[in-house]
């Protein structure tokens, strides 16, 4: 088995290269057309040819729900830089939507539910201290989980921006990737956003549009993660001064 060997796809059974082909835990092989049939974010080298079998009927599951509530997805945020990034969201029913280079060529839709992007949803834990209080470092630390790592090259020139969202699906790690020459307040911008969704429904405290756009404008500021410090700041006086 070498480069210019062809393996069959456990699961169409056509014959790929080594460019077109990934080899899964069981030690079969799965081609890169039926590989769209899952998820973006889901690393199927580390699944059974039977777990993305599961994968698969998720996904058409997914689609269907997606069919079911894109007209009730609201934009809440995208950036545009020689490709498109786009946030959608159901504050109702507590489901979000990522359109990313990452998922566009993939067949089926994934619709996210945002009480499993954690620690948001520990409400106990946010809300710990009671009236009044204060955003300590617990509290922060909850604000802290969608981050935006920056990877530069020797000179110290920005490559890429990778935000991560921690996500409860096995095997799944969100991924989101910006390039480098991109403006930094732009991916910060929509770092932001989702924290400020998605906390405040996992917190059950609902933000006014208005509130969400100051939470934005927090968001823009730059460096190592600040724009998640000076959105978690925000958050908290609208939190506070509901309790």
């Amino acid at each position: 088995m070498g480069l210019f060997s062809k393996e069959e796809c456990c699961f169409c059974h056509n014959k790929v290269g080594a460019l077109s082909r990934t080899k899964i835990k069981s030690g079969e092989f799965i081609c890169s057309e039926c590989h769209r049939k899952g998820n973006a974010f889901v690393h199927l080298s580390s699944l059974t040819r039977d777990q993305i079998a599961d994968l698969f009927e998720e996904a058409e599951r997914g689609e269907a729900r997606f069919q079911e509530t894109k007209f009730n997805l609201r934009k809440t945020s995208r950036v545009q830089y020689s490709k498109t990034w786009t946030f959608y969201d159901n504050f109702q029913t507590g489901e979000f939507f990522l359109e990313t280079p990452e998922t566009e060529t993939y067949k089926n839709h994934f619709v996210y539910r945002m009480d499993q992007v954690f620690p948001f949803g520990k409400a106990d834990q946010f809300l710990a201290g009671g009236p009044g209080g204060t955003f300590d470092a617990e509290k922060k630390r909850i604000y802290n989980m969608i981050k935006v790592e920056q990877r530069k090259d020797k000179e110290g020139k920005t490559e890429r921006y990778t935000l991560k969202i921690p996500y409860n699906y096995e095997n799944m790690v969100i991924e989101i990737k910006f390039p480098g020459s991109m403006a930094e307040s732009d991916v910060r911008l929509f770092q932001s956003t989702l924290q400020a969704v998605i906390g405040s429904y996992n917190t059950d405290k609902r933000l006014t549009p208005t509130q969400l756009q100051e939470i934005q404008k927090a968001g823009v500021s730059l460096g190592d993660d600040s724009a998640i410090t000076s959105t978690s700041d925000a958050i908290s006086s609208f939190i506070t001064s509901k309790l």
